[in-house]
């Protein structure tokens, strides 16, 4: 977070030290202590105070100059006060940092003697509002060796809502202020969320184009359910063919177009996040293992020694975030081309997000620890610290492996831990990360929202924006008959709502059908098939019976006619045969009889 540049004056006695060279850097010059205050007001905005002593170990040695580096860009107001003086600052932003720096108006000397001086600012990145929920980050400070303790003391609005999350947890709180120091800080940054869920209402555009004179398909991938957001279908026109799911849970609407036909797709959604994941319903595949094109572990570039000792989650994610840095320029030059993980780990220099869920995904199956990547919207207030793709409307990508420990998969991003040095992505997300595609069997496909667009088209088709929560409605079901084959019903479920239902249809039993119970899952506007077994058929002709099947408790009827075990036609034809058998054998009989007779009386 911060990085404290001293520039000092010796006196003519510090000649002294040039005799005794080893004893004299082995002197620390100061002791510095820290008192640090955020106040976060009810807009958002945060005013900070650094309470600063700067305690002299020596005599002959006094600081003229202090700088701070700070990783908020976004500040204004800037005050420095020294001994009660004012101190005009001299202010420097780079990409992704504010260095402060400023001469010291007063002269402390003296072995002992304390150096009191005071800086303030008002800044928006520490502190960000998303509909109810609060994030607060607080960059670590990064400690030099004079910086003898440190202190924190947050102030949040009454009005908060309850924490989800605070790292590390404060040593005390009082009324709407929460305390840290040094003992609990270590070297972490400060990270809490406040409040459980958000909603976002979202609007997305897909354009569609056969320019053959032959029809074909086409198919787009809609924002799927995972572990952290669950989507709700407002409307979706024109209506889809189909929608299926795909083995990493994409939710992928079918779409027949004609000869030289265009279509535009628009999709209107909510979705709602939470900030802890929920289990899986089935354990990841050993797909989600296995090398490819992109994800290319078995290159030499992954066998170093710093690497073969990466077989957690969490060392993968610390080593990528400490090694790679973030390269703002290179999504201006390199566009939409997707960079194999070796490559992108050679250059680790000149990095981008898709840079970093690569190598990430990789190092992963390399441990084998089940990875993908997700691509979807995030939501930055400040470009300069959550740097985001602008390729694709607004994109970003981030990683997610699967974690034994809880049964859930597991959202991270490494991307912006980099780019606001140390923010703690890895045991929280956040609320800015919306998913609109999971690759997992395949690093490229599909395209997300936003990559659906017509030859020289710049049309924007995304839009997000903070929605209040809403009750989402319960998916509705129609029930339709197959097919008959052997001793199986075969029927289709329709989901007729834009949500998707995870859960077991209960067949009822009767005289003619058994009671089962299946697992199903239904996409938002999808279907499913399920087979209902049939324990009694008639001899002959057809029996008619209910099949009734209960979805998400809720009974769907449907009338059926159960054909019987053998074809009636079937049947015919076996007594047509018999009848024709027993028809020449009555006549062969008879004329038997008739050369008997015949033959007695000649």
């Amino acid at each position: 977070m911060k990085r404290i540049i001293l520039f000092t004056v010796i006196s003519l006695l510090a000649s002294i030290f040039f005799r005794d060279p080893q004893k004299a850097q082995a002197i620390v010059k100061f002791n510095t202590e820290f008192q640090n205050y955020y106040r976060v007001n009810p807009d958002g905005s945060t005013h900070v105070s650094f309470v600063i002593k700067q305690k002299n170990n020596l005599s002959v040695v006094y600081a003229t100059d202090f700088g701070l580096n700070i990783n908020e860009t976004q500040i204004s107001n800037v005050k420095v006060l020294d001994e009660g003086t004012i101190v005009i600052p001299e202010i420097v932003k780079t990409q992704n940092q504010t260095i402060i720096s400023f001469p010291f108006a007063n002269k402390v000397v003296g072995k002992g003697k304390v150096h009191s001086f005071v800086i303030e600012y008002d800044t928006t990145d520490i502190a960000t509002k998303q509909g109810n929920t609060w994030q607060i980050n607080i960059p670590r400070l990064e400690s030099e060796e004079n910086v003898a303790s440190q202190t924190v003391a947050l102030m949040v609005p009454e009005d908060f809502p309850t924490p989800a999350y605070i790292d590390p947890k404060p040593e005390a709180i009082k009324d709407n202020t929460y305390y840290f120091s040094g003992s609990t800080l270590g070297n972490k940054a400060i990270s809490a969320v406040f409040g459980q869920t958000q909603y976002y209402q979202g609007t997305l555009a897909y354009h569609l184009e056969n320019d053959s004179k032959f029809g074909t398909e086409a198919e787009i991938a809609l924002p799927p359910d995972t572990a952290y957001q669950t989507v709700y279908y407002q409307s979706l026109e024109p209506r889809p063919d189909s929608v299926v799911t795909d083995s990493d849970g994409n939710y992928l609407a079918k779409y027949t177009l004609g000869g030289n036909q265009k279509i535009d797709v628009k999709l209107s959604f909510v979705v709602k996040l939470d900030f802890n994941p929920r289990p899986s319903k089935k354990p990841p595949s050993d797909d989600l293992l296995r090398e490819n094109a992109i994800w290319n572990y078995t290159n030499g570039i992954f066998t170093t020694p710093e690497i073969k000792n990466l077989k957690t989650a969490k060392s993968i994610y610390d080593y990528i975030v400490d090694k790679m840095k973030y390269d703002f320029e290179k999504v201006n030059r390199q566009k939409s081309l997707r960079t194999p993980a070796a490559e992108s780990l050679i250059n680790y220099q000149s990095a981008i997000c898709t840079d970093f869920s690569n190598v990430f995904v990789s190092l992963a199956r390399k441990a084998k620890i089940p990875s993908r990547e997700i691509q979807g919207y995030a939501i930055s207030e400040n470009p300069d610290l959550k740097p985001i793709s602008l390729t694709q409307d607004v994109l970003h990508s981030w990683p997610e492996y699967f974690n034994y420990a809880n049964n859930t998969w597991t959202q991270i991003d490494p991307t912006w831990a980099n780019t606001t040095r140390g923010i703690d992505y890895f045991n929280k997300l956040d609320f800015n990360h919306i998913a609109f595609v999971i690759h997992g069997n395949n690093p490229e496909y599909p395209i997300p929202a936003g990559g659906y667009k017509t030859k020289n088209e710049k049309s924007k088709d995304v839009d997000i924006k903070v929605q209040d929560p809403i009750e989402f409605p319960d998916p509705e079901f129609s029930l339709a008959l197959i097919k008959q084959e052997n001793n199986n019903l075969f029927f289709t479920i329709k989901n007729s709502q834009g949500v998707s239902f995870y859960g077991n249809t209960i067949v009822n039993r009767n005289e003619y059908i058994d009671e089962t119970e299946q697992e199903v899952f239904i996409p938002p506007f999808g279907e499913t098939e399920i087979i209902v077994k049939i324990k009694k058929k008639p001899i002959l002709g057809k029996s008619n019976t209910k099949v009734i099947i209960y979805v998400n408790g809720k009974p769907l009827e449907q009338s059926i006619a159960i054909k019987a075990t053998v074809n009636q036609t079937v049947i015919f034809s076996i007594i047509g045969g018999f009848l024709a058998i027993g028809a020449v054998t009555t006549r062969h009989i008879h004329i038997r009889r008739q050369k008997q007779k015949t033959s007695l009386y000649r």
